[in-house]
């Protein structure tokens, strides 16, 4: 795949991404207790938590969004992004393991995370390989 293929790929799975983020986290907020009816789990006591966290998850979005337009200028925001698709499924697994969170909760992980990260890191890859090109065009 060549440079220009891959980021017009990358361009168009941010595009994805920022919407799907923008989706999930717009639905969190309004309906905070769905998660838990969706995997048969008692409500939490202060649903505004969920809501917060899906605030979070819509940011993501618009910082997806925001890197579509300009990929090679924001390698920072992916950066978070990657990290949040690292550390969630971790700080899931500790759950599990702690809290006797039952593991049909990692659809959870496969769809927020897991199917994203192969094209996090080929960001990175594609990020590496045309800032060397670039160096030794200049």
């Amino acid at each position: 795949m060549t440079n220009q293929s891959l980021e017009t790929l990358l361009v168009r799975v941010f595009r994805v991404a920022a919407v799907y983020n923008i989706c999930w986290g717009s639905a969190v907020v309004l309906f905070p207790n769905l998660w838990f009816d969706l995997f048969h789990l008692p409500r939490i006591n202060y649903p505004f938590v969920m809501s917060g966290l899906g605030m979070c998850i819509g940011l993501y979005g618009y910082g997806y969004w925001v890197v579509s337009f300009e990929p090679r200028r924001y390698p920072q925001i992916v950066v978070i992004g990657f990290l949040g698709k690292v550390l969630g499924p971790i700080g899931w697994f500790w759950t599990v393991i702690t809290t006797g969170l039952p593991l049909r909760t990692m659809w959870t992980n496969v769809f927020n995370d897991f199917v994203w990260l192969p094209f996090f890191v080929a960001y990175f890859v594609w990020l590496r390989r045309t800032s060397h090109d670039l160096s030794r065009a200049a």
